[in-house]
């Protein structure tokens, strides 16, 4: 579950810290990962992530703090797992400008040790707004993001969640994309709409709040929990680590890199797995195609055809190829544009 919990602050206005307490409690995931909140014990007020942990025990914290809040206590992001926690990391984001007076961000993970293998779990809240300057610094936050995380280890289990203030279609989500982070909702969701909303009241493509997996997970299911505890909504993920290691994974961006992206996974035992996203509304859809090498024979092709729905998919077994490059066009009729390769690396 992730969620941008505001302090408690409802969307009707009243402070309830019980009420996001309830809410986490029903849907009782494995993994919780938390924004806006705080922790005022400093100053003679109320832990929020120790309340959490004394009401649902069982639970691992992390806090990663990103600032000080109104009341002289601390604002962050928090982490909870039902598995024990290795390792702990805060991570500051660059501030902009320099002399700006916004409210810091940060960068909170941990390595969790499940069934005896490791899994890495991120959590962060960009800066919001539209103007130039807050839309540079919440570029430069991503950016940031970006780089601290492992690279080097995207074929493994790791997760990045967070509130990061932009819709689908925002210049920064193809950088996430090529970097090999995975939408967990759109592998099983429409991409906008009512249902994908997570935060009401602020138009039909407000999804603002995301679950990224490596490939290394398969997503069976995702939904949103109706609630007004925050002006937020939880995005609950069900996910599992795929039965066969990866191998090798690649991402190719259209040349209009805003269009849309295809992921290429190939797995230990010689299957694929291709997942194609379209990223903006302009009446072209995006269509990718997995071969051995490059100019060879298709083994897998997959298509998504409209911004607004789910992103497209398709798989090959075992067996099939050790190798994997990826292409992906822009696509209208039986017209291509815009196309580029990549090759899955390990």
């Amino acid at each position: 579950m992730d969620w941008n919990v505001q302090g408690g602050q409802g969307a009707d206005g009243v402070t309830d810290f019980g009420r996001v307490v309830e809410a986490i409690r029903q849907e009782s995931p494995d993994l919780v990962t938390l924004q806006e909140l705080h922790d005022n014990s400093a100053v003679g007020g109320e832990n929020q992530w120790q309340v959490l942990l004394d009401e649902l025990p069982g639970y691992y914290a992390h806090f990663a703090r990103s600032d000080e809040n109104a009341l002289g206590g601390s604002a962050g992001n928090l982490i909870l797992s039902r598995y024990p926690i290795l390792e702990r990391l805060t991570y500051l984001l660059p501030q902009y400008p320099q002399d700006t007076t916004a409210v810091r961000r940060s960068l909170g993970g941990v390595r969790l040790s499940v069934g005896g293998a490791d899994l890495r779990v991120y959590t962060t809240h960009l800066s919001p707004g539209l103007g130039t300057e807050a839309t540079e610094r919440r570029a430069r936050q991503a950016r940031a993001v970006i780089d601290k995380l492992p690279a080097s280890l995207m074929t493994t289990p790791m997760l990045l969640t967070g509130d990061l203030n932009v819709r689908p279609d925002d210049a920064i989500r193809p950088w996430f994309a090529a970097a090999g982070w995975l939408d967990a909702w759109t592998q099983v969701n429409a991409n906008t709409g009512e249902e994908a909303l997570t935060h009401p009241g602020d138009g039909e493509d407000a999804r603002i709040d995301y679950v990224y997996a490596t490939p290394a997970f398969d997503v069976s299911a995702a939904h949103t929990v109706p609630t007004t505890a925050s002006d937020h909504l939880p995005v609950v993920a069900e996910l599992t680590v795929h039965a066969t290691p990866v191998a090798a994974a690649g991402a190719a961006l259209t040349a209009t890199e805003l269009a849309g992206a295809a992921h290429v996974t190939a797995y230990a035992d010689g299957g694929l797995r291709l997942r194609v996203c379209d990223n903006r509304a302009d009446g072209w859809g995006v269509r990718a195609y997995v071969s051995a090498a490059a100019g060879g024979p298709a083994l897998l092709t997959a298509a998504d055809a409209a911004y607004a729905d789910r992103c497209g998919s398709a798989a090959a077994p075992a067996g099939t190829a050790d190798s994997a490059v990826v292409r992906v066009c822009s696509y209208q009729g039986g017209v291509e544009k815009d196309c580029r390769q990549a090759t899955a690396t390990a």
